[in-house]
């Protein structure tokens, strides 16, 4: 019997328990198919990344950070206690919004806003799948809510903006409207870093993605790369 035969055999999470299913599939991916996430993930895992690459840039007290897709503000939270810095966490689901303005009620340097950003002023409704809650994405079984989205340019005048020090962008699927939206208004020359997470779950993401890199060529040299796991940008 051929290995996808058998894989597709077992490969049932109704008769598996869901940590199994994802474990094997995970293995599956990594070792037969070797998808580039699953590969870049791992060396990801190894090099960890997290601890270490994600928080590793040259800031200071007077920094500013936008946090795109903040979720419960682990991230910033990390990243103030190394640099003290000010952040703007935007995050559109309500209940994720809410810790992080509970975590950060004390700090009057990290502004919460419950909203998310893109390419033009919406209201849209967001798959609720805890880190993975996306727009883009919408996952049966789990619950809906609408959220607000804001243009990202129209964004930053009203905050009176002018210079990101660190733009970190999470959004599950939105990151093909909000850099476009960045690169096309000529914004994208007042960030020093960028910090992206794409995903390939989007028709055509993987030339998307190559377009977006192509066009961030121009103002950005890339510092380091996982495949739609995470990828650091700093300006030239």
């Amino acid at each position: 019997m051929k290995i996808s035969n058998a894989f597709a055999l077992v490969m049932q999470p109704q008769k598996l328990g869901t940590k199994i299913f994802n474990r094997i599939n995970y293995l599956y991916q990594l070792h037969i198919v070797k998808k580039p996430f699953f590969v870049a993930h791992r060396k990801w895992v190894q090099d960890k990344g997290d601890s270490t690459l994600r928080l590793a840039y040259t800031l200071n007290s007077g920094s500013v950070v936008f946090d795109i897709g903040g979720y419960k503000g682990d991230f910033a939270n990390a990243l103030y206690q190394q640099y003290q810095c000010p952040i703007y966490i935007f995050e559109p689901v309500s209940d994720f919004y809410q810790i992080c303005e509970a975590r950060f009620s004390g700090n009057t340097k990290i502004k919460c806003f419950n909203y998310g950003l893109s390419n033009t002023d919406s209201e849209i409704f967001i798959s609720r799948d805890d880190d993975a809650s996306s727009t883009a994405r919408q996952t049966s079984g789990h619950l809906k809510e609408k959220i607000a989205l804001k243009d990202m340019a129209t964004t930053m005048e009203n905050l009176h903006v002018h210079e990101i020090d660190l733009l970190k962008i999470n959004i599950e699927g939105g990151e093909y409207d909000v850099l476009p939206r960045l690169i096309e208004t000529g914004f994208i020359k007042n960030i020093r870093f960028l910090q992206i997470q794409f995903h390939d779950f989007i028709p055509n993401a993987v030339e998307m993605r190559e377009k977006i890199r192509g066009q961030l060529a121009s103002t950005h040299r890339e510092q380091w790369n996982y495949p739609f796991v995470w990828e650091s940008w700093v300006r030239l």
